[in-house]
């Protein structure tokens, strides 16, 4: 049975010290009188490279399952903002009145009753961005989500026994389809917030596997 490698300076020369997943950017545009009006990214704290997930088709076959690919589905989205009361800060209730474009609180109908909700309306379905960020800065890998929408802007809590603490809520979208790095489709650089480099491609690849 083969030795498996144990130096220390191999494992380094091998490998480029990884992603940091406190390096990231997440952008996108809220609806705003048909104008997109683009997020301040600086105060999303947290969020995720959305999963990408296949159903299976179990086919029974002489006693085993052989398992096919299935359909696609995209699961909720959910990233976290911190809170504030400012114009570079207060999105909460930007959130909250997108979300109340498709159904108002108090009429139970949508905003724009006579006409219903156009699902091929881009003011009311955007288009978000997670792009990773390598250590000077410039973009590693992005994913574009599209025809996303609010489904949950989250409770923003407040007590009397929180101290030396900014507030903060998480939005979920849902959204119909991805692109970007690994999808075999362009990423939506234009609406992706500052300059965007492209690596320049390992001329020594390491696959790792676990």
């Amino acid at each position: 049975m083969a030795k498996h490698q144990m130096n220390v300076s191999e494992f380094k020369s091998n490998f480029d010290g990884g992603s940091r997943s406190n390096r990231f950017l997440i952008s996108g545009n809220l609806p705003n009188d048909g104008a997109g009006t683009p997020i301040n990214s600086i105060v999303v704290k947290a969020g995720s490279m959305p999963a990408v997930t296949l159903g299976i088709l179990r086919v029974p076959f002489r006693g085993r399952v052989v398992k096919i690919p299935g359909d696609r589905t995209y699961e909720e989205w959910t990233f976290t903002v911190m809170d504030g009361f400012d114009e570079r800060s207060e999105w909460r209730n930007a959130f909250v009145e997108w979300n109340a474009n498709f159904n108002m609180h108090e009429s139970n109908t949508p905003k724009n009753p006579g006409s219903g909700i156009d699902l091929d309306d881009e003011n009311l379905f955007k288009t978000w961005n997670v792009t990773q960020l390598g250590l000077d800065g410039s973009a590693k890998r992005q994913i574009s989500l599209h025809k996303c929408w609010p489904v949950v802007v989250s409770e923003l809590s407040l007590s009397y026994d929180n101290s030396d603490t900014i507030s903060e809520y998480t939005v979920t979208f849902a959204y119909d389809w991805l692109s970007g790095d690994g999808t075999h489709s362009s990423v939506e650089e234009s609406e992706i917030e500052g300059p965007i480099t492209t690596p320049e491609p390992d001329p020594n690849p390491i696959w790792m596997a676990t």
